[in-house]
């Protein structure tokens, strides 16, 4: 718990911030922090947008797991959604399905 709340303070968001690649919707991160005009711009608009923007899994994912509506991903938790009598098994099939989609 404790590395969960560090991760979401401004210090440990300004550690990847400054290393490029990345954008937080932290409000207290100084936009300064990022190292270009264009990243700047990107965050200020991220936090901007306040609670018009939505991160999940998919944001991380190739598409090929996470951001294709119906198949892969999707569907499989879908599916434990409809009958979650066996996490385990979902798990797995998460698994199975990442395995795949990081290959190609």
């Amino acid at each position: 718990m404790k590395l969960v709340e560090y991760l979401a303070t401004p210090e440990a968001a300004a550690v990847w911030a400054k290393l490029g690649g990345f954008l937080s919707p932290n409000k207290q991160l100084s936009i300064h922090t990022y190292e270009n005009y264009t990243t700047r711009a990107m965050a200020d608009a991220l936090v901007e947008a306040e609670d018009q923007v939505r991160f999940d899994i998919s944001d991380q994912t190739p598409a090929s797991f996470g951001g294709t509506s119906g198949a892969s991903q999707w569907r499989i938790l879908q599916n434990f959604l409809r009958d979650p009598s066996d996490p385990r098994a979902t798990a797995t099939q998460l698994e199975k399905a990442a395995v795949k989609a990081y290959q190609n």
